[in-house]
């Protein structure tokens, strides 16, 4: 039997993505971290879930939209997690979102659990960086939406961030040849490179929307980010660009 090694499930509005398209910023979901990582952003928000198998228990809201938890241990089967899930809907839930950590590396799991989910009635947002498009063609075809990550050189995830800018970039194709609405998010600080972005940009370029999200805590100046946002546009089009912030922060929700 297949099983997942989770860090929570609850329910909240999705805090990020911005205006673009294929973005559930503001919609209600019910979320699903999963425990693992192999990159290391260094402004990660989740790197107590990086090391799964340091991830003994995971916690599940006791009732929607409360803040209350209880615990369970890891590893958790498909049905106990759809099981929680259900008990958290809402009746106004936009999709389900499998955020991390990165879902993918759990990629039975996670496909098993997609499909459940869409035999259920619900949709399926996967946040992913994108990193294993042999694993993301594996899922495309039971993903709605996505937000797939750009890494910049300055978050330090990666050795040869330039390849894995270069997967992310095929992750991205294959979810919307797939029929997937997707955006791109790139993550940026104030030792982002003006010449990555406009290479970000170029590789993006009819192919999906970009969105620009300041690091937390934000340490880039605002008119750094206007000069990014306008060559971005001017690259890609007016349209196809647009500020993420992590506002399910400021509201105090997970």
């Amino acid at each position: 039997m297949v099983k997942l090694i989770l860090a929570e499930v609850f329910n909240s509005w999705q805090g990020e993505g911005g205006s673009v398209p294929g973005s559930a910023f503001g919609r209600r979901q019910i979320f699903v971290r999963f425990a693992g990582c192999d990159l290391r952003c260094f402004y990660c928000d989740s790197s107590q879930f990086l090391s799964p198998l340091n991830v003994k228990t995971w916690r599940v809201e006791i009732e929607p939209f409360s803040g209350k938890f209880e615990y369970k241990k890891n590893p958790a089967s498909v049905e106990e997690v759809v099981k929680v899930v259900l008990s958290l809907d809402t009746g106004d839930i936009h999709s389900i979102s499998y955020t991390g950590g990165e879902p993918t590396l759990q990629i039975k799991g996670l496909r098993i659990l997609m499909d459940r989910m869409k035999s259920l009635g619900f949709d399926n947002f996967l946040e992913t960086h994108g990193g294993h498009p042999n694993l993301i063609r594996e899922i495309a075809e039971l993903v709605d939406y996505a937000s797939v990550d750009i890494k910049d050189e300055s978050s330090k995830a990666y050795g040869n961030w330039k390849d894995l800018v270069l997967r992310e970039v095929e992750s991205i194709k294959i979810l919307k040849d797939a029929g997937a609405e997707v955006y791109a998010k790139l993550v940026v600080t104030r030792d982002t490179k003006l010449e990555n972005v406009r290479w970000y940009a170029e590789l993006l370029r009819g192919l999906a929307p970009l969105v620009i999200q300041p690091a937390e805590p934000i340490n880039i100046s605002m008119k750094f980010l206007m000069k990014l946002y306008n060559e971005v546009a001017r690259i890609m089009g007016k349209k196809n660009v647009g500020l993420s912030f992590q506002v399910h922060k400021y509201l105090g929700v997970l």
